[in-house]
């Protein structure tokens, strides 16, 4: 099962599209943006986007953080990742 593949199915399996994604330099928050003409097979669109680096979360809450519309995520660069 691709990676996509996974992550759609657990997205559905949580009955959310607020997904929490942390790289090894950002913790991200977002809700999944669906778009089968603009989805690359290993690229997640986010919205409502709240960015943010790792070294500024302290007990789960982010210190200092960008907010932005859209980010599209490569899935090769997610460490982790939980629905919200």
């Amino acid at each position: 099962m691709s990676k996509m593949k996974n992550f759609k199915m657990i997205m559905e399996k949580s009955n959310s599209n607020r997904v929490v994604i942390l790289t090894n330099h950002y913790q991200i928050i977002g809700d999944v943006y669906e778009c089968d003409e603009c989805n690359k097979d290993e690229c997640i669109n986010l919205t409502n986007v709240r960015l943010c680096s790792v070294e500024d979360v302290y007990d789960g809450i982010c210190e200092s953080d960008s907010i932005y519309d859209w980010l599209h995520i490569n899935l090769d660069k997610v460490v982790a990742y939980s629905f919200i």
